[in-house]
């Protein structure tokens, strides 16, 4: 793990432990909800797909 790692893996024990797991996982769900929102999977080659913009239908990432 590099340095931002290990910081960001602190915070976010420390926002668990000051707000509890409940707090994490709506906003988890929010977030999911609004990735969703926004943009949807396409096939990419084969056996891959594209995260693609709703609006503007270009594509943010590839997996």
């Amino acid at each position: 793990m590099n340095q931002r790692q290990i910081a960001g893996s602190k915070g976010g024990r420390a926002t668990v432990a000051r707000h509890g797991r409940e707090h994490m996982q709506k906003i988890g769900k929010r977030g999911a909800s609004v990735t969703w929102t926004r943009y949807y999977l396409a096939p990419y080659g084969i056996g891959g797909y594209a995260m693609v913009d709703r609006k503007t239908n270009t594509v943010k990432a590839i997996r």
